[in-house]
This record gives C-alpha cells, structure tokens and sequence, in this order.
C-alpha cells in the first residue's frame, strides 16, 4: 500500500502540473524595437493596468515601446493582441489578491485544472498559497514558497513546505522517486517548467494581451504585495506631465477607435490622483466617453479621464 503522504504528494504535484498554467498558444513575437519605425514610446505612472473585470496590476512606473506583433504594423488599443510593451525599465506591484485572481481567472481556468479556489497570501518573505486539489475528492492543501530570480528571466517559487489533509509533505520529488518524465507533459507549458520542488514561472507570458517583455532584475515581497523589478535602473519619468498619475505615448503610430495617430503625442491623465489611474484597455473607449479631449495647438492629446472603476453604471453600458 502507498503511504498516505506520498500518495497525497503525487496527487498535488499532478494536479499542478495538469493545471495549465501556460498561457494559449500562438502568442505573436515582437519585433525589435529598432526593427519598427511605426512603434510609439510609452510612459506609464502609477497606474492601476485592468486586463479584465477580475484581473490588474499597478504599474508604479514603467519606460518602453509599444511593439506591434507579427501580422500589425500599428500598435491598436482596440486589439489588445496586436501589441507588445517592450519596457527598458519598470517597476510593476502585484498584490497577492491580483495573484489569486490571475491563478484563479487566467492561469488555472482550463477545464483540466485540478487544483482550484487559489488563495495567496505572504507571510514575512514568503508566500503562502491555500487551495483545494481534484483527484477523486476534493482535498484542501497549503503550501509555502520563496521567489527569487532566475537567469534566465523567470521567477523562481522554491517549495518549502506542503501540507495536504494536514499531513506535512517535504522534499516532494525525491520522496516520490520520480523524474519529471513522469510527472508532465512538456507540450503547452510555454509560461511553466519545474525544477526539483520549485516552478519556473515566466512573467513575460503569464499575463495576457498586451504582455510584457522586458528583463526581469528583482523580485521581492512588500507587505501582501509582489514588487517585480525590470531593467537596469529605475524609470526616469518626466517631470513635465501635468500628473503623477498617467500613461504617454510620442511618436510612431497609434490606432484608436477610428482613428489612427501619426507621429503619436497622446496623454491620458487622472482626474482623481489621490489613488492610482485605473486605465481598463479593453473598455477604454468608455473611460475617453465620459473624460474630456482637450488638443494642444500642435495637434497633441490630452485625455482627462475618470478611474474605471468611478464610471456611472450608464457610462459602462455606453
């Protein structure tokens, strides 16, 4: 008979591994930055970025290009997929309710997904994951986990500690006696790997459209938030822009609505700084409905727009 401890840990291991934590196939490669004329410098402060109703991060300062992927020649907020944010430098905060809400909503939503109703939390510079595992029954596990950074641009979760059905688990593929051969699958795992008892997650593919690709220097726990550093130094913002709170973008080409931007001078501005700007890309056209326009007398925009989240339910129906 199979003691109840290894049992349980090759029943968590496989759920994790069947769980799909990699994102779709077929996502576009970007071209380089200097390969593309038509790609627009972006600036991002202390901005609350929404990807969905469920899913966000706060940008607290980021300095790139907006890249179009293959098959665009223009970056367009109406199709989040034609575009990469390739940054230089960033500074991106992830608070563990947003990573239990990108577990939950994005990286574990596949059917085959086993393991369910993600909740993290950190706990000194750990993080602390609760959940439940389908295999059979549905069974309650916590495990805790230490990031760090790989050289190869991944963040490194190292398994400490694992309990399931209050039977503490330690050291959990050498207990079982298994090779990865024998645990996955390596096809669709783009934004997932293992490596004894840690997981390799790519933050460049965790996310979806428009991801991020950028250098990955630090990453770090603040309270119940996770700090991700990309780049060399820290953005250097500019100091001229009206608010703390803003996203820019000069040069190459933007698309819009119906329109598309040559030579790009766009700016989009809280009206209500005292919190980060809450830009929702795939309802922006509702955040510019119920902000003001003002155009410079060199044709340049400036977009005073309301949090997504303080827009009138009629103003989100538009």
């Amino acid at each position: 008979m199979v003691p109840r401890s290894h049992f349980v840990s090759r029943v968590l291991l496989l759920c994790l591994m069947c769980s799909g934590w990699a994102p779709a196939q077929g996502v576009k490669q970007a071209q380089a930055p200097g390969e593309n004329p038509s790609a627009p410098a972006i600036e991002i402060s202390n901005v609350l970025f929404r990807y969905t109703d469920d899913l966000s991060i706060l940008v607290i300062r980021l300095q790139g290009k907006l890249i179009p992927t293959s098959g665009h020649t223009v970056a367009d907020f109406n199709h989040p997929e034609s575009f990469l944010i390739a940054a230089d430098s960033a500074l991106v905060h992830m608070s563990t309710a947003q990573l239990s809400s990108l577990m939950n909503t994005y990286i574990l939503v596949s059917p085959k997904a086993q393991i369910k109703n993600v909740r993290i939390s950190a706990d000194g510079n750990h993080l602390v994951i609760r959940g439940t595992m389908k295999k059979g029954l549905h069974i309650p596990f916590e495990a805790t986990a230490e990031p760090s950074v790989t050289q190869d641009n991944r963040i490194r979760f190292d398994i400490k500690q694992v309990k399931s059905a209050k039977i503490p688990v330690k050291g959990l593929m050498d207990t079982l006696g298994l090779s990865m051969s024998d645990l996955i699958s390596q096809k669709g795992l783009t934004g997932l790997s293992v490596d004894k008892d840690s997981f390799l997650i790519d933050p460049q593919t965790a996310l979806p459209s428009p991801q991020l690709r950028a250098k990955l220097s630090n990453v770090q726990i603040s309270g119940q938030s996770i700090v991700l550093s990309f780049g060399e130094a820290p953005a250097k913002l500019d100091r001229a822009q009206p608010s703390r709170n803003f996203m820019a973008m000069k040069g190459g080409n933007v698309r819009y609505g119906r329109d598309e931007m040559h030579d790009s001078d766009i700016v989009m501005i809280d009206t209500t700084p005292a919190d980060p700007f809450e830009f929702y890309l795939r309802q922006y056209k509702r955040q510019f409905a119920a902000g003001t326009i003002k155009a410079t007398s060199e044709m340049a925009w400036r977009a005073y727009l309301p949090d997504f989240a303080k827009l009138s339910r009629t103003a989100r129906q538009r």
